[in-house]
């Protein structure tokens, strides 16, 4: 047998070998490396991102500035409300934690979505306030379901604490930013921005006066696990948790006298319309009401469908400030411009008379007074005092209606009188150009009676009758008015004072013929026979005229009560100040569709404002000089 010689095995290839060694080699230097270039060139940097991983910055809410009166009472405050917070990077599960919180609170789940879609585009490390203003019980709740909802937080903000003296129209109110105003404000203030949800100040002083009032929020961090639950940071650990505090708004002062406002709104209940009470000597505004008003406390929170209906639906406009955004006929109230006009141009005399009958006939057509029977024969302190409608159509038309506006403007009246305020109507003062521009024509004889009696095309805002009868009052000084007297930082440093200013000075108008038609207008209320004697107060100076201004042609003879509805029923009217001579008050009172006039229905207000006024006075002076004895027993 022949025995084949045994086969050695075939060894490995060298070559192969080599290269495998070679990529193992590589791929352990290249983790060696990277692990070096992690931990060692980088490892400060990815430690630092580590640490903040486990911190979470909380936003402080600045407080915004406070609301005080002129004698330091506080009008508006703050106080601690508690908002639901969704925070997305420690949300584990969305729609299951939506559905928790909309069970355990009664809330629909697609409130909750829509207010997570509106902020869908936010860092996801930002929180969003998905529920504002909890009561106690709901935050009870949500703290004992938190376990089951991590990323879900109650904070605590500062916001509006308003009463129910708070004068809505007068303070304003503060709701949601917008998408428009957020981009614009954070381009103008980049160092102070405003975040999505932030409450902004919408109306009245809180809008004027926003970044004044709004401060500069502050920030802390604080040590958070993998579910975002706060942890202590332990004693051993060398942190120093950055923080800085939030700035308050700054305070406004304001010349209202809170009290006196209070007086004013109990005064004017149940009526519609508007009131303004001004200092004659200065122009500071001592109270503004406008009525109906509104809860401006529901802006703080999302209005209802329903809500806001209403509020659009109801006749008398409660979100519409009448004191300077509504124009009205001012009626009677307006004769003393037409008095002031026909001395100062020489139409007529002191004792300058005509006869009433009750009716004047211009042409075909007649022009009656609103006695129908007619007041005899009267001069201009009579006519003021029965406020007699045929003596001023006489004087009217010997006047014209621009030597009427003349000293209507004159005074003040046509154009805005500046209060930084809400929306301010500048009025109508009629004149030929006007009316030529509008009806590509002149006058017609038969249209000037109706003006000199506050007809007609005549408009003035509550605030401009009140400016009127301070005028009157000064002599002839038209102030500017204003409402903020200082403002103070949060520590009382002064930052700003305002000082009154003189708008104009009447230029057609003497002193003697002034204090004429001022004894005049004191006739009218303090005159048993006046038209206004139901503002008399005995003992107390008052000057005033009563209006009543027609919304529709009425016919003076009917029942109105039962044959005219009351959205066409007059408004009742009424200017005043106190005392005749030298006054620090004037006002004006318009009470929309009362239909009872001015001297029936607004002169009785006014006697309880300026009975206010005049106590208030006495109760402080009583008060400080118990302090001074006081303060004088201790020395």
């Amino acid at each position: 047998m022949k025995f084949s010689p045994k086969k050695r095995e075939t060894p490995i290839d060298v070559s192969r070998y080599a290269w495998a060694v070679a990529v193992l080699g590589c791929v352990f230097f290249l983790l060696i490396a990277r692990l070096w270039y992690l931990q060692i060139y980088k490892g400060e940097t990815f430690r630092q991102i580590s640490s903040n991983n486990r911190l979470r910055k909380i936003e402080i809410p600045a407080s915004r500035g406070l609301l005080f009166d002129r004698y330091g009472q506080l009008i508006l405050g703050n106080r601690p409300f508690f908002d639901l917070v969704y925070i997305p990077q420690y949300v584990v599960e969305p729609e299951k934690t939506i559905q928790i919180l909309s069970n355990i609170l009664f809330v629909p789940e697609s409130q909750f979505h829509s207010v997570l879609k509106k902020n869908r585009s936010r860092p996801r490390f930002l929180p969003v306030v998905i529920l504002r203003n909890l009561t106690l019980h709901q935050v009870s709740i949500i703290q004992t379901h938190k376990m089951y909802m991590p990323g879900i937080e109650v904070e605590i903000a500062p916001r509006r604490d308003y009463t129910g003296d708070t004068p809505p129209h007068l303070v304003g109110y503060i709701g949601e930013i917008s998408g428009q105003k957020l981009e614009k404000e954070n381009q103008e203030s980049p160092d102070n921005p405003y975040f999505p949800g932030d409450l902004v100040g919408k109306h009245g002083l809180e809008f004027r006066w926003e970044k004044i009032l709004r401060g500069q929020r502050g920030y802390r961090f604080i040590q958070v696990d993998a579910f975002g639950r706060q942890r202590q940071v332990s004693t051993n650990q060398n942190w120093n948790l950055r923080e800085q505090p939030a700035m308050p708004g700054a305070d406004l002062t304001l010349t209202i006298d809170f009290e006196l406002q209070k007086v004013v709104a109990q005064a004017f209940k149940g009526k519609n319309g508007a009131v303004v009470v001004l200092n004659p000597q200065t122009g500071e505004v001592l109270a503004m009401l406008s009525e109906p008003g509104f809860d401006p406390g529901m802006y703080q929170e999302p209005l209802s469908y329903d809500q806001w209906e209403s509020l659009l639906a109801d006749p008398y406009k409660p979100l519409f400030d009448k004191t300077t955004g509504g124009s009205f006929a001012p009626g009677s109230v307006y004769k003393p411009v037409v008095a002031l006009a026909a001395l100062g141009e020489g139409i007529i005399q002191p004792k300058t008379s005509f006869f009433c009958n009750g009716v004047m006939t211009l042409g075909k057509q007649p022009f009656h007074c609103y006695k129908r029977t007619g007041h005899g024969r009267v001069d201009l302190a009579e006519a003021l005092k029965k406020s007699c409608d045929v003596f001023f159509y006489s004087i009217g038309l010997s006047l014209g209606v621009e030597r009427i506006a003349k000293y209507a403007m004159d005074l003040g009246l046509g154009a805005q009188l500046g209060l930084e305020l809400n929306q301010e109507d500048p009025g109508l003062i009629p004149t030929t150009a006007w009316h030529r521009k509008l009806f590509k024509s002149g006058w017609n004889l038969g249209d000037i009676p109706s003006m000199a009696i506050g007809q007609g095309a005549n408009l003035l805002t509550p605030l401009q009758i009140a400016s009127l009868y301070a005028t009157i009052a000064n002599g002839g000084t038209v102030w500017r008015p204003y409402i903020v007297q200082k403002v103070t930082d949060h520590v009382g440093k002064k930052q700003f004072e305002q000082k009154p200013f003189k708008q104009k000075t009447a230029n057609f108008i003497t002193q003697q013929n002034f204090e004429m038609v001022r004894t005049y207008l004191g006739q009218v209320v303090m005159d048993p026979r006046g038209t206004g004697n139901r503002a008399n107060i005995p003992g107390i100076s008052i000057a005033g005229k009563t209006g009543s201004a027609q919304v529709v042609n009425l016919a003076k003879y009917r029942k109105r009560e039962h044959e005219v509805s009351m959205k066409w029923q007059e408004h009742a009217v009424f200017g005043a100040f106190s005392p005749v001579e030298n006054a620090e008050i004037a006002l004006a009172i318009l009470s929309e569709n009362d239909g009872a006039g001015g001297g029936v229905a607004a002169a009785p207000i006014a006697k309880k404002i300026i009975q206010g006024y005049w106590d208030l006075k006495a109760k402080r002076l009583k008060a400080n000089a118990k302090a001074i004895e006081k303060s004088n027993g201790s020395k």
